[in-house]
């Protein structure tokens, strides 16, 4: 995955995702709190709507309890009473009072003037149960009053029962009824004749109150509580329905749904109604036909078969906040975007100058070490440019410095590699004037050290050129001139070169077939025989030992060349770790090139050089070749293949 699309995921995981359920959450906890502010007030507007409706309706009544107390309406029914139960003074007594009675129609109609609208008609009942006076809004008008009597009127007047069952019973309330005005109630209250302790039922005033007045009284003052116009005018955000015991809308908003059963005309407000004919209280969502959601609550309504719910529009109430929540969604989606396309750009800059870092980088490990960047920025791209410079120039002078170190050590190596030779040779001719000083006088001593001085003198030449070819030298060729090669000569001159002036001192042993042959370059072979004949004679010291010179077929294709002496051994780690290493030695005078030199020779012609060894014991060295050419590849194999042998007891000779 590439920086870019690690970083996008990670601003969405760890940036937008949290943005959106932030906002989401903000929205949602706002719609919670708004639906609890709505619930509340619908709640405590439903409780106040129903306790002024029961404040209203007994202040009506306790009005009408008064009217009927009124002395001219007692006056007038004690006139339309039938004289001919009374004594004749009483007879008297009531044409003389019956005169102000004359005006109780305006009495009447005085009351009704009070409460505009609120009336339907107001009846005055005789003890016969026939009406006398009728005082009733005309239809199509808001306040007028039409006053009847006489003929006018209508023969009876369907009255409650318990009015007229006992002469205590006070004012009665009847059921809520629909009328073509709408709701009403009709109220009958008894008018009695006060005379000391006797009370006589006189007659009675039934009083329609229209209850869908004060319903929309109440519509009024709840749209100016919510700062609105009337229902009629613009949609309301609250709406007033009263329904009855038989689930029919006594009351709604739209008039148009009146005395319609609730479940019918609103499907969504089916539960609240339900409820709400059963007496119940509390609050519950629902959906109106439009779709919209809204929350009613809703309790009964004390003394009256009612029920009354205040409902306030949740979807509008949160249309301000839906808005809000819709725009900081958007909000957060353009600072998304924005903050994405910033966020781009600046990758896409630095992932530029990390490309070109990355392609200098490339270009110092195919070997172009002249590599620097230059960029104009200030962020952290410019110190990985500046280490990558300051990288690269100390990466010249240290290539610059290990050349040097390379060539230097390359001329220590070839001064040492002359040393250890010349070191070599001068052993042999040290030996060699050792010996003519005790056998100088003899002819055949003589014929063989001239040879041997002429043989050294050919190899200080040898060495000599060496030294003005470095180049040639230092190549790692060791093969010069390879050719089938009788070795038991070679080995023999080695022998009684190095080995037989020191017979007197240690025992001697040559096992040698007569002819065994190789591949080789005689002088190369020559020295690798001198030098593990010199470290043998070394590690014998001054003590007497065995020396022990084998050679023979190891197989069918290899030849092998054994070096034994008795001397004090190496240690298993010392072989692991230092024996074949250059410069590492046990002898007290040495550089530790010899056996380093031996190895790579003999690995040049395809062989191997082992080492078996034991402390106090002995050590023996054995060179394995081939007997037949090999190839450059067989050379370089054998090269890598060089490992020393564990250390292990050497069988005494």
């Amino acid at each position: 995955m590439s920086i870019r699309a690690k970083l996008l995921l990670v601003f969405i995981v760890l940036g937008l995702v949290p943005m959106l359920l932030l906002s989401y959450g903000c929205y949602r906890s706002g719609a919670r709190a708004v639906e609890q502010l709505l619930r509340a007030d619908v709640t405590q507007r439903a409780a106040h709507l129903s306790a002024d409706l029961t404040t209203i309706l007994a202040d009506r009544e306790a009005d009408l309890t008064q009217l009927a107390r009124d002395p001219n309406l007692r006056a007038y029914l004690r006139e339309q009473q039938t004289p001919k139960a009374m004594s004749p003074a009483g007879q008297a007594a009531l044409l003389q009072s019956a005169r102000p009675a004359l005006a109780v129609p305006a009495t009447l109609a005085a009351f009704a003037h009070n409460y505009p609208g609120g009336y339907a008609s107001l009846v005055l009942v005789g003890a016969g149960r026939r009406p006398l006076a009728r005082v009733r809004a005309a239809l199509g008008t808001g306040s007028e009053l039409r006053i009847e009597t006489g003929d006018a009127l209508p023969a009876r007047v369907e009255l409650d029962e318990r009015v007229w069952a006992a002469s205590a019973q006070g004012l009665v309330r009847g059921p809520v009824t629909h009328e073509a005005f709408g709701a009403a109630v009709r109220y009958v209250v008894p008018v009695f004749a006060d005379d000391g302790a006797q009370r006589l039922l006189l007659g009675a005033i039934v009083a329609d109150l229209k209850l869908d007045t004060l319903f929309n009284q109440f519509e009024t003052k709840l749209a100016k509580q919510v700062n609105a116009e009337p229902p009629a005018q613009v949609e309301p955000q609250r709406i007033v329905v009263v329904l009855d015991h038989a689930g029919l809308l006594a009351h709604h908003t739209n008039r148009a749904l009146y005395y319609q059963p609730a479940a019918n005309v609103m499907p969504g407000f089916a539960n609240v109604a339900r409820a709400m004919t059963t007496g119940g209280w509390g609050a519950e969502f629902f959906t109106a036909n439009d779709g919209q959601r809204w929350l009613a609550a809703y309790q009964p309504v004390a003394g009256l078969d009612l029920s009354i719910a205040v409902a306030g529009n949740v979807t509008a109430a949160a249309a301000g906040l839906q808005l809000f929540g819709t725009a900081g969604l958007a909000l957060t989606m353009l600072t998304a975007l924005l903050v994405c396309f910033v966020m781009t750009i600046v990758v896409e800059r630095t992932a530029r100058r990390i490309n070109r870092v990355a392609a200098a980088a490339a270009e110092i490990a195919a070997g172009n070490l002249e590599q620097r960047i230059n960029v104009q920025s200030t962020d952290e791209t410019r110190l990985l440019v500046d280490s990558f410079n300051l990288m690269s120039d100390r990466l010249r002078e240290h290539i610059a410095r290990e050349t040097e170190s390379k060539q230097f050590q390359s001329f220590l190596r070839l001064s040492a590699m002359l040393t250890h030779d010349l070191k070599n040779s001068i052993t042999g001719l040290s030996m060699l004037v050792n010996n003519m000083e005790r056998h100088l006088d003899r002819a055949e001593f003589r014929a063989d050290a001239i040879s041997s001085l002429r043989a050294a003198t050919d190899k200080l030449r040898a060495l000599v050129a060496r030294l003005n070819e470095p180049a040639r030298t230092l190549s790692g060729e060791y093969r010069h001139a390879i050719r089938q090669t009788d070795l038991v000569p070679v080995i023999r001159r080695v022998f009684a070169t190095l080995a037989e002036p020191v017979a007197a001192i240690h025992q001697l042993d040559m096992q040698l077939p007569e002819q065994l042959s190789a591949p080789v370059d005689a002088e190369r072979f020559e020295r690798v025989i001198e030098n593990l004949v010199i470290n043998a004679l070394e590690a014998l010291g001054a003590r007497s030992g065995r020396l022990t010179i084998a050679a023979g077929l190891l197989d069918e294709e290899h030849v092998f060349i054994s070096v034994r002496d008795t001397g004090a051994g190496m240690t298993e780690e010392f072989i692991r770790t230092r024996l074949f290493r250059p410069f590492a030695t046990t002898k007290e005078k040495g550089i530790g090139l010899g056996l380093y030199t031996c190895r790579e020779i003999i690995a040049a012609h395809g062989g191997r050089l082992e080492v078996e060894s034991e402390l106090s014991v002995g050590t023996c060295f054995r060179v394995v070749l081939p007997s037949t050419p090999v190839t450059r590849t067989e050379q370089l194999s054998a090269a890598r293949s060089q490992q020393p042998t564990n250390a292990k007891a050497v069988p005494r000779a």
